[in-house]
């Protein structure tokens, strides 16, 4: 049984939106496992929940109240499980809730259903599936702007087979018709991807190695793409320190008006010097047909140094990479594509795009999977500078899905190309660490990038200096990090602060803690000058009143002052008492969420009772 009574505030204060609703759930839950006529021929495991919902609530006044019929199931079986052949089956539909940062949780309910069918030859072991999935997400509050909807369908196939204990073939196919649906954004995706690699491990000590990929790509519907790749990967160990390696790499790429078509060479080592010293470099070489836009040829180099060392007082630690790039593009003045740019999120740090002369309304923000596209003005802003283009990103956006802290983001855009350009780039980056053993360390960071352009339109060049200073301090449940960092630039100069620390303790056999606070500053200079502050601060506790009963607690708070997008204050306060005796389970909890982002206030309350007796 559960009751819950919530209040929800949204909008300006001269236009502010009031919602109001009580609910009252009754569930009865029946569950059992077994098997039928023997273990050997089926197996089983079920799960069935029915109940009835009645709801009354007021927005801005008006009140109404619905009655809803609450079914949730889960099946789980298995067919022959000790035969070659087990045919493995489930069916389920369930409720639950996703969790935001200053924003209430998302209610979510997804019908799932599915077939697992495997072949067990000793030879050429296979497995057939497929699997049917509807998710449906939306606010637990009466205002109707967190509604996201996915509908998929997939089957796959994989084989495996061994020629010999040094030999292994993996085939693998994949098919997904996906549909997402948003208030904002609408996509639908067809994808037919085909992989087959091969190991081969050679040598009289099986030292050597030899690994051959390709795939196919084949999706069409919002976004129509086609990539085929071929790959071949040579390791040779000449000694138990040095090694060879080498990499051959073919990829055709079809994508609207856009081709490319690389082959990628590449030639390295690795030689270890006693247990101190590692030192790698390579050599690769690329050329590229663009299509109606021309060709490019790529030609580069890297070399490395890794350095690890015990001394009086702990450990010292260091690298050297130094790296050149030569790019040669000759061609026409067309639109290029860019494909699945990669880049990390680190919150609040914005993201640099590659290329220069982006058109900002071709791009194109999703999840590493490519199925979760995320919304311009609610998970990220542009801005473009010297012909560069940054992206804003937030983890406080309303409409999901949403972005969160070091998450990988891949971008999609298109681009104008110079008729002809040649780019020289090097890099330099040089770590330097010393670990003490009473937990303390100290370090330095230099990164450095010197780049030259030819080029029929006007490049600014990427040049770019930064040093970073810090020291950090960690003892069993306690740590602390100071570190500055200051950025010259050719495109956009940068000076940054950063502090953190976090205590995790037990305060007693019963009780654990856990406190950390954040601040960074970030102030960027011209030709596009802004200032950044962020603030976090949270805490934690746990205690255990009673044999059967425990208390917990939770705050979070953010605030951020930027000088552009304005300014952004998050609380979220939670706590929850439980009761465990026997077969009975009450929870009551209070949770308050509030967010006021760019002048739109929203603000929850949530209390609830919740009561389960199992039979």
């Amino acid at each position: 049984m559960i009751a819950e009574h919530r209040r929800d505030k949204q909008g300006i204060p001269e236009n502010r939106r009031r919602a109001e609703s009580l609910v009252f759930e009754e569930r009865l839950n029946l569950k059992t496992k077994g098997d039928l006529y023997h273990p050997n021929f089926l197996l089983f495991d079920a799960a069935l929940g029915l109940g009835l919902a009645q709801q009354r609530f007021t927005i801005d006044g008006d009140v109404d109240s619905t009655s809803t019929f609450l079914n949730e199931y889960n099946f789980y079986g298995q067919l022959l499980p000790q035969k070659p052949y087990p045919l493995t089956g489930y069916l389920n539909r369930a409720e639950g809730l996703i969790p935001r940062q200053f924003l209430g949780s998302l209610q979510t309910e997804t019908d799932n259903a599915g077939l697992i069918f495997r072949i067990r030859d000793k030879n050429w072991p296979m497995t057939f599936e497929w699997d049917k999935s509807e998710t449906r997400q939306d606010s637990l509050g009466s205002f109707a702007s967190d509604f996201f909807n996915r509908d998929s369908e997939k089957l796959g196939y994989s084989l495996t087979h061994n020629f010999s204990e040094r030999s292994r073939l993996n085939f693998r196919f994949d098919w997904d018709d996906i549909s997402q649906r948003s208030l904002t954004a609408s996509t639908d995706i067809d994808q037919k991807r085909y992989k087959i690699s091969h190991d081969w491990i050679f040598g009289s000590d099986q030292q050597h190695q030899l690994n051959s990929y390709a795939s196919s790509l084949n999706q069409s519907g919002s976004f129509d793409l086609d990539i085929f790749e071929w790959a071949e990967r040579l390791k040779i160990q000449h000694t138990p320190d040095f090694l060879t390696n080498y990499n051959l790499r073919w990829v055709d790429t079809d994508q609207r008006n856009f081709t490319n078509r690389e082959l990628r060479g590449q030639a390295g080592f690795e030689h270890k010097l006693y247990e101190s010293l590692i030192t790698t470099g390579n050599i690769f070489a690329a050329s590229s047909d663009l299509g109606n836009q021309g060709e490019l040829d790529q030609k580069g180099g890297s070399l490395g140094f890794n350095y690890t060392k015990r001394n009086p007082w702990g450990t010292l630690s260091s690298s050297y990479i130094t790296s050149y790039v030569r790019e040669d593009h000759t061609g026409s003045e067309e639109v290029g594509v860019v494909i699945d740019e990669s880049h990390v999120f680190i919150d609040p740090l914005p993201i640099t795009l590659e290329r220069v002369n982006i058109d900002t309304s071709t791009i194109v923000v999703t999840d590493i999977t490519g199925f979760d596209v995320y919304t311009l003005g609610d998970d990220y802003t542009i801005t473009e500078v010297n012909g560069r283009v940054r992206l804003y990103v937030t983890t406080l956006g309303i409409i999901p899905p949403n972005v969160s802290d070091g998450q990988t983001l891949l971008v999609d855009y298109n681009f104008l190309t110079s008729p002809k350009r040649e780019d020289r780039t090097q890099r330099q980056l040089f770590s330097l660490r010393q670990r003490f053993d009473n937990g303390l360390s100290v370090y330095y960071g230099h990164e450095r990038q010197d780049e030259s352009i030819r080029s029929d339109t006007p490049i600014a060049p990427d040049e770019f200096r930064i040093d970073t200073y810090g020291i950090e301090y960690a003892d069993k449940g306690f740590h602390l990090l100071a570190e500055y960092s200051e950025e010259s630039s050719t495109q956009l100069p940068s000076t940054s602060k950063r502090l953190d620390a976090r205590h995790n303790w037990r305060i007693d056999s019963d009780t654990t803690a856990d406190v950390h606070a954040g601040y960074h500053w970030i102030d960027f200079g011209q030709p596009d000058p802004r200032e950044l502050e962020l603030f976090t601060l949270g805490a934690e506790i746990f205690t255990r009143l009673r044999d059967k009963c425990t208390l917990s607690c939770r705050l979070d708070w953010r605030n951020e002052e930027d000088s552009v997008f304005g300014n952004t204050d998050g609380l979220r306060i939670g706590s929850e008492l439980r009761y465990d005796y026997r077969q009975l389970d009450i929870r009551a909890g209070l949770e308050f969420n509030q967010l006021d982002r760019r002048d739109d206030e929203t603000e929850s309350t949530l209390f609830y009772i919740r009561l389960k007796r199992s039979f």
